[in-house]
């Protein structure tokens, strides 16, 4: 049965169009992301989500006691729907082809079918805690979450089917972990356990249509006992993992991931379903530069995307984000700080510009459009085959806290 949901007309800003000062723009291409819109300025964090259509789709994830409800909205252009939930501090959103989309809140998911939200669903009776949300190109979803002790759960849904469950029995405690689905539907989780001073990276497999897990393998180790940890797959299969500034990628979707290199602490990956996509910051003097590499069948060669002059003295910078569509196309969001004056505690700026790359490395633009203040957060970049390119992030400002920007293609 269908909820009823009320539409709310909200009137959305138009993005700046002025450039950054100083910025040089690379020639333009088919495709390139134009200034846009904005969506209504929150006060939460919302995951935000692209179908296939062009419509856009965002949940909002209030702290606790923040707000007494959640929401989901749907929006294109001025026109946004809104409809209250229960308030939940975890969960994410997915769409797929079309205007399929759906979103998981605490224990429920809520399906978008083209028309309107239908009931929830329960996935499990179970509390949920910490829980991440992937999906693949057809909008087949997975859901790693903890229940209370810590103790991991994977929670799959083909679209058009069911939710099914499964403990992953080699995660014992809440650790770093990260998981992801490919186009067959295979799910793969890995995690950081630790030993004393380091943590060993350890990697799983559940198939499409399965209900055991292959034995848990180590990667490889790391000099942290919880690291950052990041899980990317092509929509064919090949995994990156990076776990601080460590990197393993596989050479098929059937072999194990091997190390490749170490990057930088500030690494950010992406994938498409034939591309992987890192893109990291390194300083050069008093100059922040922000570089790119693509890996496919082999590595591409490093790109540099942009620089600015910045400072090691102000705190949060540099940030950036990266996101990919299907074709393999990147856009990265960059921002740098700056001291202000000889003598001062506040920093300057922030000087913020958004990357276009085709699939090929090349540079198809670098423009200035990204409204930031003082975000603590990577960017959230999103995209489908068609629509707008969204970027969430925090802005930490007087009168906003998150913001959701859109850039048109």
């Amino acid at each position: 049965m269908r909820r009823t949901v009320v539409a709310a007309s909200i009137a959305a800003g138009v993005l700046a169009t002025s450039l950054v000062a100083g910025l040089s723009t690379a020639s333009a291409a088919p495709g390139d992301p134009a200034f846009g819109w904005s969506s209504p300025d929150g006060e939460v964090h919302r995951d935000v989500a692209v179908s296939g259509s062009g419509r856009v789709f965002t949940l909002s994830l209030p702290e606790p006691g923040r707000q007494d409800h959640s929401w989901l909205e749907v929006g294109r252009w001025l026109e946004w729907s809104r409809l209250e939930i229960p308030p939940v501090t975890t969960g994410g959103m997915i769409a797929g082809p079309g205007d399929y989309a759906m979103a998981v809140a605490g224990n429920q998911s809520y399906l978008f079918d083209g028309a309107g939200w239908e009931d929830p669903v329960l996935i499990t009776a179970q509390e949920i805690g910490r829980s991440k949300l992937v999906s693949n190109t057809d909008g087949d979803a997975a859901l790693l979450w903890s229940a209370p002790g810590g103790r991991s759960y994977l929670s799959r849904l083909d679209r058009g089917g069911s939710w099914d469950t499964h403990r992953v029995p080699s995660v014992l405690v809440d650790v770093p972990r990260d998981v992801a689905i490919n186009n067959a539907g295979k799910v793969t989780v890995v995690w950081a356990a630790p030993k004393g001073n380091t943590a060993e990276i350890r990697r799983t497999v559940i198939q499409a249509g399965a209900s055991t897990w292959s034995p848990s393998v180590a990667i490889g180790t790391v000099d942290n006992p919880r690291p950052r940890l990041r899980l990317v797959t092509e929509g064919e299969g090949r995994e990156t993992v990076l776990a601080r500034n460590k990197l393993w990628r596989q050479a098929s979707s059937t072999q194990l991931p091997t190390f490749q290199f170490r990057t930088s602490n500030q690494t950010e990956l992406a994938a498409s379903d034939t591309l992987t996509r890192l893109v990291w910051a390194g300083q050069v003097g008093d100059e922040y530069r922000f570089y790119s590499r693509s890996a496919g069948t082999s590595w591409g060669s490093q790109v540099l995307m942009w620089s600015n002059a910045g400072s090691s003295e102000c705190p949060n910078s540099p940030w950036f984000g990266v996101g990919m569509v299907p074709g393999g196309r990147s856009y990265a969001a960059l921002v740098v700080r700056t001291d202000v004056g000889e003598t001062t505690d506040s920093c300057g700026g922030p000087f913020a510009v958004v990357a276009t790359l085709d699939r090929f490395d090349g540079i198809l633009n670098v423009r200035g459009g990204l409204d930031s203040a003082i975000p603590t957060t990577p960017f959230q970049i999103v995209g489908g085959t068609s629509g707008p390119i969204a970027v969430e992030h925090e802005v930490g400002n007087w009168t906003t806290d998150w913001r959701v920007q859109f850039f048109d293609r």
